[in-house]
């Protein structure tokens, strides 16, 4: 596994389709996560669909950009009721629109 500089705020492309991207789309990280010691991000994508990616599905699964969004690096995950609003509400526009 390569080194990889993921944080929140991150703005990410898919590398493929999965079940919550589509090739090219644009995501960025809206969490940072630690389950059983093993790190984690969360993504949410242009179309406000969302999920988890570990070290090794961000390799094979994300472009890592060298784009930050300041406005979502300071971003606090609550739960995905409040992100669904959060998103609709275009708090991650500058993000996903970069």
């Amino acid at each position: 596994m390569a080194n990889i500089n993921v944080e929140v705020g991150r703005i990410v492309k898919a590398k493929m389709k999965t079940g919550v991207c589509d090739i090219g789309e644009t995501g960025v990280v809206y969490e940072q996560y630690d389950i059983g010691g093993r790190p984690g991000w969360s993504v949410i994508f242009e179309k406000g669909r969302y999920d988890g990616f570990s070290p090794d599905e961000v390799e094979r699964f994300l472009e890592v950009t060298d784009l930050v969004d300041a406005k979502v690096s300071s971003y606090q995950f609550i739960n995905v009721m409040k992100l669904s609003d959060d998103f609709r509400n275009g708090f991650f526009d500058s993000a996903l629109n970069a």
